[in-house]
């Protein structure tokens, strides 16, 4: 585990925070709100002074420090300002063990053309043993371009972090 995950484990408490979305750039955290969907208590039409990142279809890395050593992680998308409509961007995964740092290198960006160009919210959830907890980005949707490149220094797995793609028992369309 890098010193970056064990000073995070050491001012949360490993039994306060369940996860921390840290690339692309949360639109914030806060582990009391954090199993309020859709983005955990953070409105995610508000991007007044926050960062936005271009999303290409070709996907990026999805960064997290993880408390729990099981989880399963789903990733989905949608546009401003139709944030009730959720479309999943990968299969789940699952993360069998392992605490810190998790780095999902390259998911994808929605394949459909309306919403290239357009302001959208990318959504990590985590299922773990205490429920569904919410996570945030703010991004604009772009076809073109290549898969944004993985920087190793923010977006890394530390060392016993071990996944597999899908979950059947989580994986259901999210669509209202």
């Amino acid at each position: 585990m890098n010193l970056k995950s064990l000073l995070l484990f050491s001012l949360l408490g490993v039994s306060s925070a369940h996860f921390i979305l840290e690339v692309p750039t949360s639109i914030g955290f806060d582990d009391e709100f954090a199993d309020i969907g859709p983005c955990g208590g953070f409105d995610q039409t508000n991007r007044a002074g926050l960062t936005q990142t271009k999303w290409p279809k070709k996907g990026g890395p999805i960064g997290v420090v993880s408390t729990h050593s099981t989880a399963v992680w789903e990733f989905r998308a949608s546009v401003v300002p139709f944030n009730n409509r959720w479309v999943n961007l990968s299969p789940n995964i699952t993360q069998t063990a392992g605490l810190g740092s998790i780095c999902f290198s390259n998911i994808p960006g929605p394949n459909n053309p309306l919403w290239y160009g357009r302001k959208g919210v990318i959504q990590i959830i985590q299922h773990g043993h205490h429920g569904a907890l919410y996570q945030c980005a703010l991004v604009k949707f772009k076809p073109w371009g290549p898969a944004i490149t993985v920087n190793t220094e923010t977006c890394f797995n530390d060392t016993g972090i071990a996944l597999q793609w899908g979950n059947p028992e989580h994986e259901h369309e999210h669509e209202h």
